[in-house]
Order: C-alpha cells, then structure tokens, then sequence
C-alpha cells in the first residue's frame, strides 16, 4: 500500500506548527514539518517527531472508566460509553433543573478547540470555564493587552531585526513559536544583528546571544526602566511616537524615568551600570530595527506584570512598535479568521469567585477567568460551590504550585468536589483522583482548526484532522461534548447540531476558499492578500473627518456623534485605527489599575522589589523553574523517543554555592523551602555544577516527577511543585513561579 501523506498541526506544545504525517498501513512511519506552515516554514522539533509516542503509548485509557474504589485508590471498573454519559449527564440536568449551572466547573489544561469547550460551557449556563493561563503567562498577555490592546502577544519582526533585547525567554528551546522564531533570529543574527540576552541562567538561547547577562532574579523590570533612563536623558528617544502615539507627554515619560538610574539598578540586578548605559545606546541606535523579547524569566514573579509593561516601554521610546524589524503584533485567533457557525449561546450573566475572584479584579477586567493560583485555594476555603468538576487535558496535582500536596488533598475531597469527570488519553495524576473517566483521542487522531500569531505578519487557518483512527473507544473531545450536550437537553442542544466533530469543523471551514477540501489537501490557508501588518495602528478606517456623524476631540480621539463609540484617531487629516485602547494610544498610563485594585497600586511602570528576596541569609538561595528543548513541561515524560534524550531534571547550583556546603558531581543535596508552615517540603536532588547559572539561583527543569501517568514517566526525576507556594502577581494575576526561597542542605 502507497504511504499516504496527510497534513494535519502538531500539538505537543503550544507552538502548533504544521505537520505531515506519512501513514502506511493504518500506522504512522514519520512526522515531519508542512513547509506551508508560515512558522516553521517546514521544520520540526523533536518533540513534534516524537508525538508518534503518544499514539503508541501501551498505557493509553481506552474506555470509558467508573471507579470501583475510593477516590484516589486507583480500583476502576470499565464501563459503556452509554452509562457515562446517561451518568454525568443526570449530573449535569440536575444542575441545570435547580438552576445551579454555576456549580459546574470545567477545568482544561490546553484547550486548543478555539472555542468549542467555551460554547459547551455558554450553553450551560456557566462561567466555570478555568485554564492554567495563570500558571504559563498570564503577566506577560495582560500587560500586552492592557498596554495596546490589540492582541495579547508580542510577535516581533525578528528576520529585518538589527538588535534583540531578550529578558528571560529561551525561544531556542520552549518559547510558544520557538521554532520559527529561533529560524527568523539565525538568519537576522548571520545578516549582523545583535542578540542580548538576560536569564538567571545559561540556557540555549543565552548560549546563542552575542551576550548573556546574568540577572538576580525578578529585577528584569528595573534593568529596562534603567535603560528607559538612559535613552531618555541622552535624548536617544522618538519624540514623534512618544507625542502623538503614546498617553503621556515627553515631559511626563521623563519625570518617571528619572529615578531610575543605572547605578540602582545595577546594585539590585548585578548588571554593570556601565552594560545598561552601552545597552541603552545600542538599542536606541538600532530602531526602528530593535525589538524586545519577554518570557517567564520577567514575568513568572509577584512584580510580572509591571516587569513586562516596562519591557513595552522601550518599544515605545524608539518608536519600533509596528516598524518592520521592531516589536510588531498580529492576533493569533483563528475566530477572527474563521468565525466560529452558529448559533452561538449567550454568554452566562452570574460570575463566581473562581471565574472573577474579587481579589483580581483589574484581571477580571482584562482577562476574566484567567486567574489559576486562586482556583483550589477557593475551593478550599469554600468562596464557591463546586458540585461538578470537569477535567479536560489538564493534571492540577502534577502541575499546579503546590499540586501533590494540598491540590491533590482539594480533589480526593469529596465534600469539596462531590463529582469529578476527567477527560485524558493517558492514566495522569488527575485520572487518579477521579470518579469517572472518558477516553479522549490524542491530537493526531482528531479535528480542529487552528493558528498562532504568524511571524509572516498574516493571518492563516491551519488544519488538525486524523492521521489514524483513535484507539479502542477513544473520542475526540467535540465528539464527546457533543453527546453530553445533546443528552442533556433539548436547550443546550440546539448549539449543538452538529453529528460529529468532523461535521462540525466541515462547516466551520465553509469560510476558507476551497473550504475543508482544500485544508485537508494542504493543512494550511494563508490569506496573501492581506499585507503584512507592519504599523496596524495607521490602518485606514471606513470613516473620514469630514464626515458629519463624526467627531474629534482634542486628544484626536474621533467618535460617532449618536452614541459616542470610539472609531480611531485622528492623524495626517484622516481617522487611522490607532492601538485598541480607550483613547487608541499606547498606555504608559493605567488610572484603572488604582481605581480597581483600590490601593497604592502605581498606574505606571514601576519596580517592586520583591520581599521576599530583600536581605537574602547567607545560605538562602531563589529556586526558578525552566524547560528542556525536548520536553513540554510535564506533559512529554511518557514519551520514550524524549525521555531518551532527557530523562532526569538534576539541579543546576554554581561551584561557588556547591563548595560552600561541600556538593559534589554525582552527590544529592537537599533542598528545602524556606519559612512554610509546618514542616517544610524539600527535595532531594542530584547537582549539575556550572558556572551557567546566577551564583544567587538553583534551577531545575519542571519536567518530571511523576507518580502516575505510566510506565515511561513514573517515578523519574523530581518535582519542584511541592516546594512552590501559591503566589500570585496581585496586578496581572499570574504565577510567581520563580520567586521560592530555598536553604540547601548536604545529604551525608
């Protein structure tokens, strides 16, 4: 028989680039990249190749599943597709007859549907749909999208750069786009720019910059409002942007700064004064050709959210914001594209303390149900009623600060979650704590329609399909929603009339030229006729000044007379569309935050030291967290092709720090985290000695460390989450996963 090859995303990270499969014989030879993919331009990772694990995986579920036991016992008895679903769904109509919808929770780990679980949720009547944004990059989306508006993601011109200032991303190896992005760099790097790079530690990325600067963790906010200083005292900035594009004056942006000297910073940070002030001028020289890049590094800590916003800043102060070679944007939804068929159910009126916790509310304004660190600390405290809990392609014990400890005890606590359902394809630590389990279908086995934000500066739609029928009774997740919709009741659906989740994304797809054919032909559409989106925010609008229904005011914000909407800016004499904010200019400004939050909280950007880092002992040390160019957080170490290559997550401690307590190669040490109460969780860890990390800092990969999940990840390595309190950036909601105070101790 002829080997088929059938495009279709990969989606064993969140990068999901285009993908064909060679099948013959029912079996998948190879996976290799589509070269029509905008991104990858036709190349692919390691762990793309090594998705072919997944399929073949000998510890797959692959029926439904009761347990038999109590919960967290690991007893199962299988059962139908029928008795789950007539099951759950008593479960469900019984919420819904007594008006308690809200008490349904839908709890996912990587939702890349575009909109499917969102509509399942809509339809019954509950805001309860929960991700771990706040745990991946909450900080860093929330101040993007505060800061213009348009979008929630950088997506630099990186091929036409001249010079890259990168804090804290190591897009070599794990950043979402990783793989073109790493493309579009080499090949503006061998065309003579210049990459910098801040990290705590020597990752690939760092190891590939034409510098690397090793930063104390959490300052890298104070760094950029000290280059900020520089640029502005020398007169280095773009008055132009700075005047007409941004909500503060010239004289405003360099009040602020002023306090910001390199001196200060260099006694927080450790980088040279002299290094900012020759940063500050390298950077300034290259714009428009200059851009910023960001990733945990900045963003994972208690100050994220103000540390990416002044990252934006200097952006804004060369003016490289939307310039070809600069920081550029283009959303990455493929709604936008292809707008999801309807009918669409209404969104749901009541919120909860788990989809708007009030202790967040600038996030709930921005980026409602986002918010990750709060949900098991509610749930606990009992701020909200869970009655049903819906677990779809995530694994909170394993995952969540904190998760094999007390999230775990959340989830075997019946009187806090009554009922748990988990959707998975592998038997992970979430499974374990369930009462019932339905099989789902890996990405190579189901359909979507999906994109990132394309480094072409395009709008595309790419196509998930099956390469391979699912195994023994899995099901693709639209499929399974799908049934529990419909045996629901006749309200929830007629949203969903739809046979299946092929039937489904046929006419979603209605809306490409040539429709599903052509996708399931090439696996990718790329609107080409769209221009690159070098400086969105002067695109043209349908609106003229001269037009009578129009007004101007004297910030040139224009507006319809009727019903004073927002329409764009004025500029050149004509009404441009301007940044997607409320006065269509970059903040440097946010009065919100204050007014929100209700506090002190500054409305510019600002350093915050973090406290726990002030007056570090002697034998005290900050833990941060990384990633491995082979694996996708925890999700790949049941992968064998992966695990191969990296099979264990050692600590990474500087010779100075390991002589201090006499650690050697090949000898564990303990870690233990500092001033928790009651006994303090600790790790017992092997060392990787190297003077590729900050002397202040141990790292270790967030990789492995699991107790369930089968036979090719269990019981390898370590995991850190024990170790990690629930601590969260009180302005942009996120994780601060990199701010944990550890004491170290030799193992005798």
């Amino acid at each position: 028989m002829a080997v088929k090859h059938i495009p279709t995303m990969c989606l064993n990270c969140s990068t999901v680039c285009g993908m064909i499969a060679k099948v013959e014989d029912g079996e998948i030879r190879k996976l290799e990249g589509n070269s029509l993919d905008p991104n990858s331009g036709g190349k692919l990772c390691a762990k793309g190749q090594a998705a072919i694990n997944m399929v073949e995986d000998p510890d797959r579920i692959l029926y439904p599943m009761r347990r038999s036991g109590p919960r967290g016992s690991g007893k199962w008895e299988r059962i139908s597709w029928d008795e789950a679903i007539k099951a759950i769904t008593q479960q469900f109509r019984t919420l819904r007859k007594q008006k308690r919808p809200e008490e349904m929770v839908l709890l996912y780990g990587r939702d890349r549907t575009n909109g499917f679980l969102e509509r399942f949720t809509h339809a019954f009547g509950t805001p309860n749909k929960l991700g771990h944004r706040g745990l991946c990059s909450l900080n860093k989306r929330m101040a993007i999208r505060t800061v213009i508006g348009d979008t929630d993601w950088d997506t630099p011109d990186f091929s036409n750069s001249h010079y890259i200032l990168n804090f804290g991303s190591n897009f070599y190896e794990a950043h979402q786009g990783h793989v073109g992005m790493l493309a579009r760099v080499s090949e503006a790097k061998r065309n003579g720019a210049r990459l910098v790079t801040f990290d705590v530690r020597l990752s690939n990325t760092a190891a590939q910059s034409d510098e690397w600067l090793p930063i104390f963790p959490g300052t890298d906010g104070l760094v950029a409002l000290a280059i900020g200083h520089v640029i502005l005292r020398d007169r280095l900035q773009n008055d132009h942007f700075i005047q007409y594009w941004t909500n503060a004056s010239l004289n405003e942006w360099k009040a602020y700064y002023q306090l910001y000297t390199p001196e200060w910073a260099e006694q927080e940070s450790g980088i040279p004064a002299i290094k900012i002030e020759e940063i500050a001028h390298a950077f300034a020289s290259a714009a428009p050709r200059a851009t910023t890049i960001t990733n945990r590094g900045t963003h994972a800590h208690k100050n994220g959210f103000y540390n990416e916003w002044a990252v934006l800043c200097l952006n804004a102060l060369v003016g490289s914001i939307g310039e070809k070679g600069g920081w550029c944007y283009i959303p990455g939804d493929v709604n936008l594209s292809v707008p999801q068929p309807g009918p669409l159910p209404p969104k749901p009126r009541v919120q909860t303390e788990l989809s708007h916790p009030t202790e967040l509310p600038f996030v709930n304004q921005v980026y409602p149900r986002a918010a990750s660190s709060t949900i098991f600390p509610y749930i606990a405290q009992k701020k909200a009623s869970v009655d049903t809990l819906l677990s779809y392609y995530v694994n909170a014990p394993m995952s969540w600060p904190e998760g094999p400890t007390f999230v775990r005890d959340v989830l075997l606590d019946e009187d806090l979650i009554p009922f748990h359902v988990v959707i998975d394809a592998f038997h992970s630590e979430m499974v374990e704590v369930a009462d019932y389990v339905l099989p789902d279908a890996t990405f190579l086995e189901k359909w979507d329609l999906d994109a990132r934000n394309s480094y072409e500066l395009r709008p595309y739609v790419g196509l998930r399909q099956p390469v391979i029928p699912p195994p023994g009774e899995c099901k693709d997740i639209r499929d399974i929603l799908i049934a529990l919709a419909k045996e629901t009741d006749e309200e929830m659906a007629k949203y969903f009339s739809y046979d299946n989740a092929e039937h489904f994304i046929r006419v979603w797809a209605e809306a490409i030229p040539g429709g599903l054919e052509q996708l399931e032909e090439n696996g990718i559409w790329e609107d080409k006729s769209q221009p690159k989106a070098y400086m969105p925010y002067l695109q043209k609008t349908t609106y003229s000044t001269s037009d009578s229904d129009v007004k101007t005011d004297d910030k040139g914000i224009a507006r319809l007379i009727e019903n004073d909407q927002v329409i764009g800016r004025q500029w050149n004499g004509e009404i441009v569309k301007g940044f997607s904010t409320p006065d269509r200019r970059f903040q440097f400004k946010l009065p919100q935050i204050g007014q929100l939050l209700k506090s002190d909280a500054p409305i510019t950007p600002v350093y915050r030291p973090i406290k726990e880092h002030k007056h570090l002992g002697k034998n005290e040390y900050i833990l941060t967290t990384f990633k491995w160019n082979v694996h996708t957080q925890s999700r790949t170490a049941n992968q064998l092709w992966l695990t191969e290559i990296v099979g264990e997550n050692p600590c990474w401690i500087h010779p100075r720090t390991a002589e201090l307590y006499g650690i050697e190669e090949a000898q564990d040490f303990k870690i233990l985290a500092r001033g928790r109460e009651g006994e303090s969780p600790y790790m017992i860890v092997k060392p990787v000695i190297t003077e590729a990390i900050h002397p202040r800092v141990l790292a270790i990969s967030a990789s492995f460390g699991h107790w369930q999940y089968g036979r090719t990840a269990k019981n390898k390595g370590y995991n850190p989450n024990p170790m990690i309190p629930n601590w969260t950036d009180d302005v942009g909601g996120g994780q601060s996963w990199n701010d944990t105070v550890v004491l170290i101790e030799q193992v005798t």
